[in-house]
């Protein structure tokens, strides 16, 4: 009995409260009945797919499925439970949500078996309300459909309901076809119809808008450059990457400004319809600092920030919608708090090992409803910081729990052109949707284990391949892997983050270990083999970046031989190159390939990459 309660909880993703085995196998499949007692035809959909897409080892099934509201019968508003007998299911849940994240469970146990399914009583319910995931689909890398759908059917599986867009330009915006380049936007429609497959899903499309901070491209542009509150002196295609990523700051303070938001947020809410919408408002890194810097006071210029998302919000709510905002202007400007609307949602944000966890408690102290906001801290790396993000999420999961915030969004950003692949963020957006289920989760070896299952489908090989890419990101852990690499020699020759000698050959290793793993692993299914291809491909560049230490720390070798081994080393990034570009096509629109490739094409030998750029700033307004 303790054995097969084990292997029940081994089995699934997030892990189940409640797991009382008794004995037996289910056998699921095409033959299984299905009776849906709720009058909803996403809960029927989701049922159908399960009972036809289960693979099954050629035994019939009589048994019959049953789906049923019972919220009387639940302690949680949220709550579903799930009774596997030999002959017969039996899947009661508080909502038709509910129901569905049933399936979602009753489908890991069935594709784990074969269809053959383990009696039991499962009961389950979540932590936080909103279970989310903001995707960056505006600073390099713009998915395709069939990525995003990709997206939202892995995010249904870990029972999230909530999908974020960031978006600055990357959206077709009729207003001015200058603001988002061919090819390098979602469109109404694509937006459209990715809303009825989330919605289908039990997800929320939520977009995440750009208006006062980073709006780099769209106040670059000659007929909003006059908006910027310190006007670009560079072009967008001529800024550096960690310009890009600082942005401008609309100026909020002059007659046309409004003018411009409106016309955007117009568009959005158009083509989203969700009644939730993220206003952002973070990092307005020069709001005051320009054409207003004598203007106001820094207690003015508090007001003025208020103000304006006060319009923002007044703005969207006209057409039915809460808002959210991030809340890093007013966690650093505390005085702000109070000023708030108080139906405004804020995200409470932190990446890494110094994020205030605890500052959570001001925000719901401050009656604002609140969601934290880790990571999975791929962006300006190659691997994922594996071990800082799974720091980061458990313990934000477990201080919202805590303090009593209402949701969990983790964030997948793509900083410095996104380079890093979504298969490499598959770990930390699984964990991020396990913690938002339950805060506690199990994190190291026992999340690893079902979460290979899930990304693999219990291919030979999968549990030590993730010990293998552990292992392989952990300079990652401390240090900018991808800035590291694209930028030139001279200048992180002395960054104090710099890996060792020791630590650049483990990764390497490391790397090659899990590399070879990767070959072995059968990859019969479109995503999976696209996923084992980004996977190889951060591999090859994780050594490619060891090599790099290598030649940098090589202070014994004369100028000749160095110059040799720079050659040999561009030659194998030009050769991995080539490889990068078909895995970006694979899974993303063209448009912003071109700057990755260039950035990896720049420079000579002895000074491989030319790009550069001023630090990124540290605090806000």
């Amino acid at each position: 009995m303790v054995a097969d309660h084990l292997d029940i909880l081994r089995r699934l993703l997030p892990r189940p409260r409640r797991v009382d085995p008794v004995g037996g196998v289910h056998r699921i499949g095409p033959m299984t009945r299905l009776v849906c007692g709720l009058d909803d035809p996403r809960v029927f959909r989701a049922a159908e797919r399960l009972i036809r897409t289960t693979p099954n080892r050629g035994h019939g099934s009589d048994g019959m499925l049953e789906i049923v509201l019972a919220p009387q019968r639940l302690s949680h508003p949220d709550a579903h439970r799930l009774v596997v007998q030999r002959d017969a299911m039996r899947i009661e849940g508080a909502s038709p949500a509910a129901c569905f994240h049933a399936l979602q469970t009753l489908e890991q146990l069935a594709h784990g078996a074969s269809g053959e399914l383990p009696c039991a009583v499962i009961e389950d319910w979540p932590d936080f309300s909103t279970r989310g995931l903001l995707h960056d689909v505006t600073r390099g890398k713009v998915p395709t459909l069939g990525t995003l759908k990709l997206l939202a059917d892995r995010l249904a599986s870990l029972k999230a309901n909530q999908l974020q867009l960031y978006i600055e330009h990357a959206f077709t915006f009729a207003f001015d076809g200058n603001v988002c380049p061919p090819g390098g936007g979602l469109t109404p429609d694509e937006v459209r119809e990715l809303e009825a497959y989330c919605g289908d899903r039990f997800i929320d499309l939520v977009p995440a808008v750009a208006t006062l901070g980073h709006m780099g491209r769209v106040l670059s542009l000659p007929q909003y450059r006059h908006l910027a509150e310190i006007a670009p002196l560079q072009t967008w295609e001529q800024m550096p990457w960690p310009q890009r990523a600082r942005g401008l700051t609309l100026d909020i303070f002059h007659a046309e400004s409004r003018a411009l938001v409106e016309r955007i947020w117009g568009e959005i809410l158009d083509a989203f319809r969700s009644p939730v919408v993220n206003v952002c408002g973070d990092e307005p890194w020069d709001m005051g600092k320009g054409k207003n810097k004598d203007r106001f006071t820094t207690q003015e210029l508090g007001e003025a920030y208020v103000e304006h998302l006060r319009w923002t919000q007044d703005l969207c709510a006209k057409r039915g919608r809460r808002t959210q905002m991030w809340g890093d202007v007013v966690r650093n400007h505390p005085n702000l708090l109070h000023r708030l609307p108080r139906d405004m949602a804020v995200l409470h944000w932190g990446y890494d090992d110094r994020a205030d966890y605890e500052g959570t408690a001001a925000f719901v102290g401050a009656g604002l409803e609140t969601i934290v906001c880790p990571g999975t801290s791929g962006w300006k790396r190659i691997l994922n910081a594996m071990g800082l993000a799974e720091r980061n999420v458990s313990t934000f999961a477990q201080a919202g729990l805590r303090h009593g915030a209402r949701g969990l969004l983790n964030t997948d950003w793509g900083d410095h052109g996104h380079f890093n692949a979504l298969a490499c963020s598959w770990h930390g957006i699984a964990l991020g949707a396990a913690c938002a289920w339950r805060a506690d989760h199990p994190i190291g070896d026992d999340f690893d284990g079902p979460f290979s299952r899930w990304l693999f489908a219990a291919r030979r090989g999968a549990d030590p391949l993730i010990a293998r890419l552990r292992r392989a990101s952990r300079p990652a852990d401390r240090c900018e892997t991808w800035r590291l690499f694209w930028s030139a020699a001279t200048q992180v020759t002395d960054d104090s983050t710099l890996p060792t000698l020791n630590e650049a050959d483990e990764a390497a290793y490391a790397a090659r270990e899990a590399e070879a793993i990767l070959d072995r692993m059968p990859s019969d299914a479109p995503d999976a083999s696209r996923d084992a291809d980004e996977l190889r491909m951060a591999c090859r560049f994780t050594d490619l970046f060891a090599e790099k230490i290598r030649l940098l720390r090589d202070a014994e070798a004369s100028s000749e031989s160095s110059s040799t081994r720079w050659r040999a080393w561009s030659d194998r990034v030009a050769s991995a190159v080539r490889d990068y570009a078909e895995c970006w096509s694979a899974r993303y629109k063209l448009a912003g390939l071109e700057d990755i490739l260039c950035s990896l094409a720049d420079g000579g030998v002895d000074n491989p990459f030319e790009r550069g750029g001023e630090a990124e700033p540290s605090s806000a307004v």
